[in-house]
């Protein structure tokens, strides 16, 4: 059997004209090719934009597999950002060896001049590739086949296959940067410079160029100055200001993370190498948080705010962004027994709490166990805590508080952590 093609599908022209061609050309090339819906539920219309790929797929006889995501509102990178995050979520769980995508040239035209007016580097101006691995999975690549073809040449090519498609509202909405650029700015540098489109996307070709020689550079400098994913402060500081900078984005990159505006990363620069030792650093990059810490920086996950959450016997649940698991076991962990009929709560810290997870060693304040442990403050801000009325149970990494331990052969309880 071919490789595994699977067309990202939202029911717009460019994404109904790509999966028409690629059902085309699949028997002569051999693939196996199937459709992802990612279905938002932002606009009013996602079901019968569902439907309408439905529609398509059936017409077309292309397997159609749909993926309903929760888009945050209220994100701080934008909800254009978290739809866009979301989305690329959803496709690196497909079962596939490509995800093909229906980016055309005047999207890439578009994508370059934002990302130059966002005040992003080489990496950004690189715009869009035809294809690249998928961050974090070394089996799946992107692959965009009409990154040369202008939106023009697609709508005619629907036309004239008569295809039918949707025309998402959003779209329109020039409140949007995105979509103000398509509409009233791409319009006026077209007419003031024929041609434009593909000028800019081949200025994109010549910074991806230029960015993968710079890509080159940040692999011999993280050789020393990044250690198990971490950047050490001493390494960094030791480069010239841009190579600094080279280095960080160049980890942002490899941890999949939205490059941040050049003036952001500036200022994370100054701050992680600047501020005096003693001193907590932790900057806001948008997407994620970057923390400093024994002389290394760390990039972590922003979650949302915990809230006390009571635990009714679910074998996993969700806790601020993060998941929990609890499985039973014999000998081991929480003694059963001691939790039935009791009322358990998982809480954010608060301060103030004591644990003694060692029967040769007395009772201590948390934080100060925690802190030995070497666990890093947001961390500690961020784990989830067992409570059985008054009394702490169980804390992530520590273990057991002993007065709660099973003993062997008792049924137990093991909570996990996937923080």
């Amino acid at each position: 059997m071919g490789e595994r093609l699977v067309a990202g599908l939202s029911g717009g022209v460019d994404s109904v004209a790509l999966l028409h061609l690629l059902q085309a050309h699949a028997p002569s090339l051999g693939f196996r090719l199937s459709a992802l819906h990612v279905h938002h539920g932002l606009s009013p219309h996602a079901d019968a934009w569902l439907a309408h790929c439905r529609r398509l797929c059936d017409l077309l006889g292309v397997p159609l597999e749909v993926a309903r995501v929760e888009v945050r509102r209220d994100a701080a990178s934008g909800l254009e950002a978290a739809a866009r995050q979301a989305r690329y979520a959803a496709f690196g769980k497909a079962e596939a060896d490509w995800i093909v995508l229906a980016h055309q040239r005047d999207d890439q035209a578009e994508t370059l001049l934002f990302n130059l007016l966002r005040g992003t580097g080489p990496s950004g101006a690189a715009a869009m590739p035809v294809a690249r691995p998928f961050p974090g999975r070394r089996d799946l690549h992107i692959l965009r086949p009409l990154l040369d073809a202008p939106r023009s040449w697609i709508e005619r090519y629907a036309e004239e296959h008569q295809l039918a498609w949707i025309e998402d509202e959003s779209n329109r909405d020039e409140r949007h940067a995105r979509n103000h650029l398509r509409q009233s700015i791409m319009p006026q540098l077209r007419e003031r410079f024929p041609g434009c489109d593909a000028v800019l996307a081949r200025a994109a070709m010549h910074f991806a160029e230029a960015d993968a020689l710079l890509s080159r550079l940040a692999e011999i400098d993280a050789a020393t100055a990044i250690r198990e994913g971490r950047i050490v402060v001493a390494e960094l500081a030791r480069l010239d200001e841009a190579r600094a900078r080279n280095v960080l984005r160049h980890a942002l990159k490899q941890a999949g993370v939205t490059m941040p505006d050049s003036a952001r990363l500036q200022e994370a620069l100054r701050q992680a190498c600047g501020a005096a030792a003693d001193r907590q650093v932790s900057i806001d990059l948008g997407q994620c948080m970057l923390h400093r810490h024994r002389g290394q920086l760390w990039l972590a996950p922003k979650h949302p705010l915990a809230v006390d959450t009571e635990w009714r016997g679910e074998a996993a649940l969700d806790w601020a962004g993060t998941r929990m698991r609890f499985d039973r076991t014999r000998g081991a962990g929480i003694c059963l027994a001691r939790l039935e009929g009791k009322a358990i709560w998982i809480r954010p810290r608060q301060g103030g709490e004591r644990f003694q997870p060692d029967p040769k060693r007395p009772r201590r304040e948390l934080r100060k166990l925690l802190q030995e442990s070497g666990v890093p403050p947001w961390q500690r801000k961020a784990m989830p805590l067992l409570w059985c009325g008054e009394q702490l149970v169980w804390v992530p990494g520590l273990g057991v508080d002993v007065a709660w331990q099973c003993r062997e052969g008792e049924p137990g309880l093991l909570p996990k952590w996937e923080g």
